[in-house]
């Protein structure tokens, strides 16, 4: 009785039921006797010690017991009999435990032997917390000595967390700092907090809004994982609740199982950190939590700072768009990316035409509505740049945008100022590994894709991989070799095609082809011209042709004979330069070109480019050279021009010859261009003839000229001679 009444007096357990959503202590009970753990049951059944139920773990030999351990970390108070399967079997556990890192459980030694006492050694190096005979061991006194052990654990726990969450802070600290955009080290701030606190991490961390003053959610985890980017009110009435508590409080703050921290950077930068707990909060952690709010303060406002200095360094301070550093950033990125086989995309998109229409104020209106048009189809997917006055550049991760979906949204007429734009932009879509893995050379390579797109399909939106990029860089070498044999004059040749009636077979005239052998390569004039043209040289080879042409007439042409005519094609690119007209005049007349034998041949693109070079081209008509209108069916021309511009002759496109047969003739516009010419008083001449039967048509629908293979290929001016002088 005595001892029960002890008990009552010492024993602390709270109102019933006060206990029962506590974690237990855990009390391990290793002994080989299945009585005595019967008997501890018994002894502890519905006892609880500082407000927590007990709990029995039950082990009956080392072996279990060590098993026991590893099932139950949290262990506070060992009873361990000494004499099992040996005689020192429980003093060899005793060292297992404490080799094994359990330092903070309380180890309590009973043996049912008296006067049997273990090793000194294993006492003092062990911290044995008593050592009794269960004889001794009555119910008051077994709670009483898990009370003192329960006390003792609990207390070098308490110190053992604050010094673990100490380091845990100085190394979350690091890891924090090296953090540099708010949802990283929002999501480091929270994995931090539960790491701390030792619970599941679910919470969420909000940030301010400057623009708005609104708390948004910036990261969540566990079951608050997809509120990223919400308002914090979607999180809950708790969570606003427990935000406007931590709003009036420095101090962590609590409300049922959730657990509140207000983060301050000192301006205007606000966070709110939410930690759903299972248990009340003690001081030791309190106090770990205050240094770690002050600690976090400090990284947050280091964040706010790197976020400034980022603005300066990767913002594009008039437009207010990420600019070219920020598209090199992410371009590192994303070779990281393309190393690992993602596919990865990079797109360049240019309205550096819309700046030179309608100068920088308007165009830089239309950029800011492009960013915002790409920004939306991007679905925040997409690092999008401004990488040059008038061009964007997107690294596309996720392979998110498309060339028609460029196409779809770029090309919409665009509102500024109450006008409406149609820029037309080109684009390119270049795949990553397709770049260098330099990024300065990688943007390089890019702009250069772009540049060549522009000049060959200006307006296009297209994809740029290696057989492209293989093909603009030859291009490039192109043009520096091209350079080089118009400056020397090397590499250059003309060859004659003739031009015949085809009733008869004479041949009237020919037509003069440049030709250009690079080293042992022949590159075609559908390669060579257009670079020409883009580069300004047109001019320098249409002298070399005319020099050609001159030295030919001179010396195979008698000057009693017929004058057979030699056309000679010119480039829109100088015919819109005005006074090219007179320059080549001064040619002819330098070089003895009589205008009787000379032929000057035009695209029917002169239709559509104004009246600089319907003028010039009316000059040379009135000083006796005849014009040839070429290609005549593939462009431009209509009935209009054509009874306006200043030609002689009309020839039709391979295009509509090739086909013609004469089941074909009476419905080929073959026959509607003939006709078409003979009543606007033009002469009308075939191109690409190569059957019988397609010239005997042609005859009857009324063409008397024609040119192509069936009559001779392009040979040297020599070989021409040779061939065709019975019939000059």
């Amino acid at each position: 009785m005595n001892d029960d009444l002890e008990l009552e007096l010492f024993d602390d357990t709270i109102e019933s039921g006060a206990a029962v959503g506590c974690r237990p202590w855990k009390v391990m009970v290793v002994d080989d006797n299945p009585d005595v753990h019967a008997a501890t049951d018994y002894a502890l059944q519905d006892v609880s010690i500082f407000g927590r139920p007990l709990e029995t773990v039950s082990a009956h030999s080392v072996e279990e017991a060590m098993m026991r351990v590893r099932e139950h970390e949290d262990i506070a108070v060992s009873m361990i009999d000494v004499v099992m399967e040996t005689d020192d079997a429980g003093m060899k556990l005793v060292k297992a435990l404490r080799d094994m890192g359990f330092s903070d459980m309380r180890v309590v030694l009973r043996t049912g032997y008296p006067g049997y006492a273990p090793e000194l050694s294993v006492v003092t190096n062990y911290e044995i917390d008593g050592y009794h005979t269960k004889d001794e061991l009555t119910r008051t006194r077994l709670i009483s000595l898990l009370t003192t052990s329960i006390r003792a654990f609990d207390s070098i726990r308490a110190m053992s967390r604050s010094r673990e969450g100490l380091e845990l802070i100085v190394k979350s600290a690091r890891q924090l700092f090296r953090r540099n955009d708010l949802e990283m080290f929002a999501e480091g701030v929270l994995i931090q907090i539960a790491a701390l606190l030792r619970v599941e991490a679910n919470g969420l961390v909000s940030a301010r809004e400057k623009s708005s003053g609104e708390m948004r959610v910036v990261a969540g985890t566990g079951r608050f994982s997809s509120l990223g980017q919400l308002p914090l009110t979607e999180a809950g009435r708790e969570m606003t609740d427990l935000f406007e508590r931590a709003q009036a409080s420095e101090e962590p703050v609590f409300a049922r199982d959730y657990l509140g921290l207000r983060i301050d950077n000192g301006d205007d930068g606000v966070l709110f950190a939410a930690m759903e707990t299972d248990r009340p909060v003690g001081h030791p952690e309190l106090d770990l939590l205050r240094l770690f709010s002050s600690n976090i303060a400090v990284g947050f406002r280091n964040l706010t700072l790197i976020e400034a200095l980022d603005r300066l360094a990767f913002r594009d301070a008039f437009l207010d768009l990420p600019n070219l550093n920020a598209f090199e950033h992410a371009l590192e990125a994303a070779l990281d990316l393309s190393r690992d086989g993602h596919i990865v995309k990079v797109h360049v998109c240019d309205y550096q035409s819309m700046v030179a229409s309608f100068g920088s104020a308007v165009a830089n209106k239309v950029m800011q509505e492009a960013y915002a048009r790409l920004d939306q189809i991007c679905q925040g997917k997409c690092t999008i740049a401004l990488i040059s006055e008038g061009a964007f550049g997107i690294v596309d991760p996720g392979s998110v945008l498309s060339t028609h979906g460029l196409s779809r949204v770029l090309d919409e007429a665009y509102l500024v100022d109450g006008i409406e734009l149609a820029p037309r932009p080109t684009s390119v879509m270049i795949p990553m590994d397709d770049l260098p893995e330099d990024r300065s050379r990688a943007v390089s390579v890019a702009t250069a894709a772009l540049i060549h797109i522009r000049s060959v399909e200006d307006g296009a939106h297209v994809r740029y991989g290696k057989a492209e990029r293989r093909a603009w860089e030859r291009q490039g070498r192109l043009e520096e070799a091209l350079k080089v044999s118009v400056e020397t004059g090397k590499g250059f040749s003309v060859a004659l095609q003739p031009k015949v009636f085809l009733d008869t077979g004479r041949v009237y005239g020919a037509e003069a082809l440049l030709r250009w052998q690079l080293g042992d390569e022949a590159i075609s004039p559908a390669e060579f011209i257009p670079i020409a043209e883009r580069t300004g040289m047109t001019r320098a080879l249409t002298g070399f042709v005319l020099r050609q042409v001159a030295d030919w007439s001179r010396t195979h042409m008698r000057e009693d004979a017929e004058p057979l005519r030699v056309a000679v094609n010119l480039s829109m690119a100088d015919l819109n330069v005005p006074g090219f007209a007179a320059w080549l005049c001064r040619r002819t007349d330098a070089l003895g070109l009589d205008p009787r034998r000379l032929e000057f041949e035009v695209t029917e693109a002169i239709a559509m480019h104004g009246r600089v070079a319907i003028r010039q081209v009316a000059l040379l008509s009135r000083l006796g050279f005849h014009v040839s209108l070429d290609d005549f069916g593939t462009g431009y021309s209509s009935f209009g021009h054509l009874n306006t511009l200043p030609i002689n002759v009309v020839k039709i496109d391979r295009s509509f010859v090739s086909h013609l047969s004469e089941e074909t003739a009476a419905r080929s516009l073959c026959s509607v261009m003939v006709t078409m010419a003979e009543k606007l008083g033009l002469e009308c001449l075939a191109e690409g003839v190569e059957t019988e039967a397609q010239r005997r048509v042609l005859l009857e629908m009324g063409c008397g000229k024609g040119q192509g293979f069936l009559f001779g290929r392009p040979v040297p001016m020599d070989e021409f001679t040779e061939r065709f002088k019975t019939t000059i």
